[in-house]
């Protein structure tokens, strides 16, 4: 169970992806219907588009984030702190913008990831 931070990020994902298909089933519907191509014709059509592909964007980096975790324990290869803190960023942003969103679930697995770099910069300096 050490390495869930990818798994906890791909939940999330998934959970983002059924959320915005059930919020945003009637705007798909639309969007099918006027043929997909250049037919966003509303804020609230662009906002379900971004939803569901910001739900899909999230889904990739929890795979990354968990390969990388497998081939550390392969080749002791770590995932850039250059990741982590860029997903500490966009949560910290998320939450500002809005706080009564599903961002929160992120500072878990981010936390965990950091304090990993933290205790691999340590027994970097030790060796």
């Amino acid at each position: 169970m050490k390495n869930w931070q990818g798994n906890w990020i791909v939940g999330v994902a998934a959970g983002h992806t059924v959320f915005a298909i059930i919020m945003f089933s009637a705007d798909y519907s639309i969007l099918y219907n006027n043929g997909i191509i250049n037919s966003l014709s509303t804020d609230r059509s662009a906002a379900a588009v971004w939803f569901f592909l910001f739900g899909q964007v999230l889904f990739i980096v929890g795979l990354l984030i968990k390969n990388f975790q497998a081939l550390h324990a392969l080749s002791n290869q770590q995932l850039p702190l250059s990741v982590s803190l860029n997903l500490l960023v966009l949560t910290l942003v998320g939450v500002t913008i809005m706080p009564a969103s599903g961002f929160w679930l992120m500072f878990p697995p981010i936390i965990s990831l950091l304090v990993k770099h933290k205790k691999y910069a340590d027994q970097a300096e030790a060796a």
